[in-house]
């Protein structure tokens, strides 16, 4: 029995030991650059892999996995039946292109996903491009025809960019390099010489209404205010929690905006509070956002001049809409108000009475004038009777018109103060 046991553990010790090279493969064996098709043909594809490791690696009976952007199942699409991948060397697979095993072509340019298993079936590494859905983090930028889409090569540390996200760790390049280290353009040692446009951050929605939903139709404006076409390669957005999207492959026109969704960023706006910076390539912040404090349910967070505020339209890739939130009066302010409007109503009836008294008096005194004897000064008495009758009309007009103009200003709130009394009375028990 004892034996038996001893058997069994030196068994499981084997197999550990066996698993150990397929386990340090998994970590050192990357997918480092991938082609979907050519200037000349659409079939001309291939895929390196390199051993970034210190050792040689047995890829014999290694195989490449493909699946649709959408797909369910994974279809083989190359073995390779023996060989070495030596340290710090590629391998490529390849279809109608030079390699070092072919497969037949099939690799879709818009979004795909493929990955490299070993012998044992364990998945070594995984890539995903375009409307790829198994990408390890974000996919890949896709490449045109001609272009390949290569790994980052980190010229400070010596290797291989690998952070576990396909979006960040490659690129596109028109100067596909199978079999070697990606070339690095001189340009990107000037980067920090490079001077950008003070490009601008309009609008963000960041708690869509339903139907929309949050998880597909958030956005975040740039605005381009100047006389040229601006190419956003290499720009950035970041919010407070520190999600970035390094944008590829877009530019903006002269004196437009451009909306950049959820389903691209993959920057969920926080509907408690958030706020959101743009980074120009040298690393310096552009332009920043207010933080919107709590998220207004389908409004959209503008800027208008300087100033950022709540709009009821939103308008994705348009000039920002001037309608904004007219502030709701509180229960107080509203009690506030309709006393105020009471008090300038009962003073505008008190004017008006001081006005009528004036008039009457002006009457009497017209008609006491008409008793002079010579008869001197009756006529113009009666002249300015008749132009204090006047007089006294005009102030009673004005005074009506005051409280109309009272009435009507502050109509909202008297209304809700009549609700509120008629709910207090109709509330209180009838007597008898």
């Amino acid at each position: 029995m004892k034996k038996r046991i001893l058997m069994l553990i030196v068994l499981v010790l084997v197999a550990a030991i066996v698993a150990l090279p397929a386990s340090a493969a998994a970590k050192s064996v990357l997918i480092t650059e991938v082609q979907t098709g050519g200037l000349i043909s659409a079939g001309e594809e291939f895929v390196e892999i390199q051993n970034t490791s210190a050792d040689d690696i047995d890829i014999s009976g290694w195989t490449l996995y493909y699946k649709s952007a959408t797909g369910t199942t994974w279809s083989k699409k190359a073995t390779v039946a023996t060989g070495t991948l030596g340290a710090g060397k590629f391998w490529v697979l390849a279809s109608n292109l030079v390699g070092n095993t072919s497969y037949s072509s099939g690799l879709s340019q818009t979004g795909g996903n493929i990955q490299i298993r070993d012998k044992q079936a364990v998945v070594v590494d995984q890539f995903g491009w375009g409307t790829g859905n198994a990408s390890l983090g974000k996919p890949a930028s896709p490449s045109d025809p001609g272009q390949s889409m290569y790994r980052i090569y980190d010229l400070d540390l010596i290797k291989m960019q690998n952070t576990d996200d396909n979006f960040v760790d490659f690129d596109l390049t028109t100067s596909p390099t199978a079999g070697s280290t990606p070339k690095v353009d001189a340009v990107e040692d000037d980067t920090e010489a490079t001077t950008y446009p003070a490009l601008e951050l309009s609008e963000l929605l960041p708690d869509p209404a339903s139907p929309l939903t949050d998880t597909t139709d958030e956005y975040i404006e740039i605005y381009n205010p100047t006389a040229n076409i601006v190419d956003l390669s290499g720009w950035k957005l970041r919010d407070e929690s520190g999600d970035e999207y390094l944008i590829k492959n877009l530019q903006i026109d002269p004196l437009e905006h451009l909306a950049i969704y959820v389903t691209d960023s993959k920057i969920t706006l926080n509907n408690t509070g958030d706020s959101v910076v743009l980074i120009d390539p040298n690393g310096k912040v552009v332009d920043e956002t207010a933080n919107y404090g709590n998220a207004e349910v389908g409004l959209s967070w503008i800027k208008i001049a300087t100033q950022w505020q709540w709009a009821e339209t939103s308008t994705p890739g348009g000039i920002n809409s001037t309608v904004y939130i007219e502030p709701i009066i509180s229960p107080s302010a509203a009690v506030k108000s309709v006393k105020k409007a009471a008090a300038k109503k009962a003073a505008a009836k008190v004017s008006a009475k001081t006005t009528t008294g004036k008039a009457t008096k002006a009457k009497v005194g017209s008609a006491s004038g008409a008793k002079n004897s010579d008869g001197t000064g009756i006529d113009s008495q009666q002249s300015q009777s008749q132009g204090a009758k006047w007089w006294s009309w005009l102030l009673v007009s004005l005074g009506i018109a005051t409280i109309g103009y009272g009435i009507y200003e502050y109509r909202t709130e008297i209304i809700l103060y009549i609700k509120k009394l008629k709910g207090y009375f109709g509330a209180r028990p009838k007597v008898g």
